[in-house]
């Protein structure tokens, strides 16, 4: 178990940073995100110096991240793993247990499901395709995808911009398989989840926003038809290689998930019930990707930069005009810079992540947690979850 660990940047460049960080003012929209920030120190008497030195030193954030910890897992979180990093330091925290089985202390390089981030990495995947040329953004799914029609039943064309901001209208696919019986039961293939979500349509392309995972099981048919592979695969193309990911899969794809942290819900019946690997989730395009907390914040750091995708796609990506939700992130507004934080928030059952970074690439932090045992169903509105999402913003608007 590893609680509060933090480590400073010195001297000379702990003053630059610091300048830079007091030096800045005003509106910065879209600056280049600095390199990855040096990784909190691996050897034991490294880490012992930096355990040591977070009792006097560590920052004004880290109190608001360690009683969030504590607060959870007094509700009856088994986990909870948080990395921050700024210009200052790194600032880093894994509390509770692997497993209620083995009560394995949990580290931060755990492996967690990340829930509907797997949505910006399916967002990478499809931005590719546009910056190729294979499609655009104002382009119908149905120009790409003709069983769309069918599957579906659209009210007109529905644009591959509208899928990734959630503006499509689609329906959720979600209420439709809780009526049906257990949601979780079983894998279900894109085209069964799009078939399950038979409300109506709230409208075509141009819609107001209305979060719904169907929008990227249709993408997920879009990026397969023109790669020719699984969407899993693809997300390894795009991503997981170019990062050099060692803990970051598709569910049902292998290698197998080591040191997996396990979410945990109860039954009607009062049954534990563990979530790990959960059928459901397995290849799901908006919800089934596997990952640390370190490595979201590689990725996003990596996005927000520009090594995976072009300036041009990511501003587009980031643009102001999708207010909240762009194509394939959240955007929460930054009091540091006068600018937003941009990531996502993850939700399955027994299971939150989340990941932020600022702007200029200066300040990020990723969580995860495996909940409480309750019995109820949660999604992307859970209470709870966006508690955590609240605590980011205040934690990353205390490392200014």
């Amino acid at each position: 178990m590893q609680s509060g660990r933090f480590t400073p940047l010195h001297g000379a460049a702990a003053a630059a940073a610091a300048l830079v960080l007091f030096g800045v003012a005003g509106c910065t929209r879209a600056p280049t995100a600095p390199d990855q920030q040096t990784s909190t120190p691996t050897s034991a008497s490294a880490s012992a110096t930096a355990t040591a030195s977070a009792t006097a030193t560590a920052p004004a954030f880290a109190a608001v991240l360690k009683k969030y910890s504590k607060d959870i897992r007094a509700g009856g979180a088994t986990a909870v793993v948080i990395q921050v990093k700024s210009r200052l330091g790194e600032w880093s925290s894994a509390e509770g247990v692997r497993n209620l089985e083995t009560n394995e202390p949990v580290q931060l390089t755990d492996q967690t499901h990340v829930g509907d981030i797997t949505m910006t990495m399916v967002a990478v995947s499809v931005m590719k395709l546009v910056e190729e040329g294979k499609i655009q953004l104002h382009d119908p799914v149905q120009k790409h995808v003709p069983d769309f029609e069918s599957i579906i039943k659209p009210p007109g064309p529905i644009t591959v911009r509208s899928l990734l901001s959630h503006r499509s209208g689609i329906p959720r696919y979600w209420e439709s398989l809780l009526r049906a019986g257990d949601p979780a039961d079983g894998k279900r293939s894109h085209k069964e989840r799009l078939a399950a979500a038979a409300e109506p349509w709230t409208g075509g392309s141009g819609s107001l926003f209305s979060y719904s995972g169907s929008n990227y099981s249709a993408l997920a048919l879009l990026v397969e038809k023109l790669r020719g592979q699984d969407i899993g695969a693809v997300i390894g193309t795009d991503t997981v290689e170019p990062l050099g990911l060692q803990g970051t899969h598709m569910t049902g794809n292998e290698p197998g998930s080591q040191n997996l942290i396990h979410g945990y819900t109860k039954a009607e019946s009062g049954e534990l019930v563990d979530n790990a690997l959960a059928p459901f989730h397995s290849g799901s395009p908006d919800t089934g990707m596997i990952s640390t907390v370190p490595e979201l914040n590689t990725f996003f750091a990596a996005l927000q930069k520009g090594t995976l995708l072009t300036p041009q796609s990511v501003a587009e990506m980031h643009h102001p005009k999708y207010q909240q939700y762009g194509l394939g992130v959240v955007r929460r507004y930054d009091p540091c810079s006068n600018n937003d934080y941009f990531g996502h928030l993850g939700v399955v059952q027994g299971y939150a992540a989340l990941a932020l970074i600022s702007a200029d690439g200066s300040r990020q932090i990723a969580m995860a947690v495996a909940g409480a045992r309750k019995p109820e169903l949660v999604g992307f509105e859970d209470p709870e979850s966006l508690k955590m999402s609240e605590v980011a913003v205040s934690a990353l608007s205390q490392a200014c």
